[in-house]
């Protein structure tokens, strides 16, 4: 019988464990013809104690992801890639048709479909000082899969919700909550930073006087309670103030 999506959030919210919730997803994705499934964290998630890393939860062919990991796959893998461009649901065939494809994000593509992961899709999870995103396919050839992405992508999102609670710290509400604003050309500043911009070429790119992206820097100094750009791009990333382009995983 079908899980209706309020079926799977009351089963969800009840699981006591990872494995519990895992089980309970997989057994509600496999009704959408998907029972292959990897789940990535893009991100640290210093609020849980989770670092960055690509299949935290898997079942995909273990023999093809020790194949995976050897051949460095996980820094370039396409998916990942595409991932940081997007906010919804989206199928590894549209990701191949947009994307500029290297021989080796290919291969890493063509060896996963010959190690058994067809249809696949992925589902970026966005979060506020956090990014994660869970992967699916079949180990059926044809005529797998619904192509349901609105469904996949609320139970994918409900996951990520559930994951985080389990492994949540206890509360400490003696805690401060930053409350940090930074204007909109702050953000475009310190983004620039991020992504390992000079001033000069910050300037060049923002369309700004020498003078005027140290103005902005000085702001954001202030704010950050730093005099240190790299930690006031890092503090500001860990608080989800901006989003620079370049990840881990880009380099090729």
């Amino acid at each position: 019988m079908a899980i209706s999506f309020e079926e799977y959030v009351e089963k969800a919210n009840k699981a006591r464990s990872v494995d519990e919730l895992l089980q309970v997803f997989l057994d509600t994705v496999k009704q959408h013809g998907y029972d292959k499934m990897i789940f990535c964290l893009l991100s640290d998630h210093k609020q849980i104690g989770l670092a960055a890393g690509v299949g935290h939860l898997r079942n995909y062919p273990a023999d093809w992801m020790q194949y995976y990991f050897e051949q460095g796959f996980d820094k370039l893998d396409p998916v990942i890639s595409y991932c940081y461009q997007k906010f919804g649901t989206f199928t590894w065939q549209e990701m191949s048709e947009r994307l500029d494809l290297t021989r080796k994000q290919k291969l890493c593509l063509n060896l996963g479909t010959e190690a058994g992961l067809y249809n696949g899709i992925c589902t970026p999870l966005w979060g506020p000082h956090r990014f994660a995103g869970v992967g699916l396919a079949s180990s059926e050839k044809k005529d797998a899969c619904d192509g349901n992405t609105d469904m996949i992508s609320a139970y994918c999102n409900h996951f990520y919700i559930a994951f985080q609670r389990l492994h949540a710290p206890p509360k400490n509400t003696d805690r401060p909550v930053p409350n940090i604003y930074l204007t909109a050309r702050e953000k475009e500043v310190l983004t620039k930073i991020a992504e390992g911009k000079s001033d000069p070429v910050i300037a060049v790119l923002l369309k700004l006087t020498p003078s005027g992206v140290d103005f902005h820097m000085r702001n954001i100094y202030k704010k950050m309670q730093t005099n240190s750009r790299t930690y006031a791009a890092s503090k500001a990333i860990d608080l989800g103030l901006i989003h620079p382009l370049l990840h881990p995983y880009m380099s090729v």
